[in-house]
């Protein structure tokens, strides 16, 4: 089997990169993004310089003040980081035309057979990948490159301590990566890392060196593949087409904590409207809806709703959404975020021979909205439900 070459560009400090591009003098100083000002804001996005004072990611803004730690402190500007990015993927898909983007700041692309074209080396190929985003655009990114893309992904981490770019060629996966916890591979989650730890699988070189069977039988197909991704075989290709999310969220801090539930109620509505309209570009119906309710002091409570139908219209997400909301509820207690998941997302209009009521709603009202804001820009129109 022909190895691939697949490289990961990872965007450094991402939303402070974007700030500093806009405003030159932030370089060289402790920079953080927030999700919002004053004591609600959370950390998002660190400097160098940020990280150096010992400013933790999702650190509250409050208590960074309590410590005394003295820095410029910004709220996201989501749009203008949306911007920047079209604009890197445009520099890497001139490069190639397998490129797969799968956050604001990550892209996997896939480089097999572009060594004869641009008659270089492949380490040379990601070298000039990376000075030619830092040249157009001003955004400095790191390159992890092997046969995979969990190795990709695995060099990638390794590239932001080692001067920007790191390689894991396929011959030296054990040498390179063996002794790292099992726990750092993408998509081993806390479930998953105790179920290893009862295997006695604690690192990539004790995952690798396990039997197929076992593997397969405890974890499914997807703990074998990753065997084989990490033995540095491409199970999952690089993907040109965007893939539609198997579940949507929307969520974000309030402008102010508070006890009261119609403050909570807009915000909930606008959460809802935002996640409809992505459903509806997909050309997604859920059939099952959650609502999400943060304290103060970061205790969450969540609740989940099925609906009887699928659907994309705002009116019965909302109808739902609002009727959860006031189960979640308690009074005196102080909020400082909701959001909404919209989850069972199905990609094709289902309906049963049996049933005299419709089961999946369209709403042509939606897609109207969808194409107001797509001419005169978003949030042009408010909705209220009742």
């Amino acid at each position: 089997m022909k190895r691939r070459v697949i490289c990961l560009v990872d965007c450094d400090a991402f939303f402070v990169s974007c700030e500093q591009l806009d405003n030159p003098s932030l370089r060289g100083k402790p920079v953080c993004v927030t999700t919002g000002l004053g004591e609600r804001g959370i950390i998002v996005s660190r400097s160098h310089e940020a990280k150096a004072l010992g400013i933790k990611m999702g650190e509250p803004l409050f208590k960074v003040a309590e410590r005394g730690i003295k820095g410029v402190f910004l709220p996201a500007r989501h749009r203008r980081y949306t911007e920047i990015s079209k604009q890197v993927m445009s520099v890497l898909q001139n490069f190639s035309p397998d490129v797969e983007q799968v956050s604001i700041d990550e892209a996997y692309v896939d480089l097999t057979g572009l060594d004869l074209v641009y008659k270089k080396s492949y380490a040379s190929l990601i070298t000039q990948i990376r000075q030619q985003i830092l040249q157009d655009i001003g955004i400095p990114v790191s390159i992890g490159m092997s046969s995979s893309k969990t190795l990709a992904k695995l060099a990638s981490d390794k590239a932001k301590q080692s001067g920007g770019i790191f390689i894991i060629l396929p011959e030296q996966i054990i040498q390179t990566i063996g002794s790292i916890p099992i726990s750092d591979v993408c998509g081993i989650g806390k479930k998953h890392n105790q179920q290893l730890s009862f295997l006695g699988i604690f690192s990539i070189q004790d995952y690798i060196l396990q039997e197929d069977c076992l593997l397969r039988k405890a974890f499914g197909i997807n703990g074998l593949n990753l065997k084989y991704e990490l033995l540095g075989y491409c199970v999952s290709n690089v993907s040109r087409t965007p893939q539609p999310p198997k579940s949507i969220q929307d969520t974000s801090v309030l402008n102010y904590f508070t006890t009261d539930i119609a403050s909570l109620r807009p915000a909930l509505l606008e959460h809802i409207h935002h996640a409809c309209h992505r459903l509806r570009y997909w050309n997604g119906f859920c059939g099952t809806i959650g609502v999400m309710l943060r304290t103060k002091d970061f205790q969450v409570v969540y609740a989940k709703h099925k609906l009887p139908f699928v659907t994309n219209s705002e009116k019965d997400i909302a109808t739902a959404g609002l009727k959860l909301l006031n189960d979640l509820y308690k009074k005196n207690i102080h909020y400082r975020s909701t959001g909404i998941s919209l989850e069972d997302i199905c990609y094709e209009k289902q309906s049963s021979l049996f049933e005299q009521i419709e089961t999946c709603h369209d709403s042509k009202l939606g897609h109207a909205i969808d194409e107001l804001e797509k001419k005169f820009g978003p949030d042009i129109v408010k909705t209220g439900w009742i």
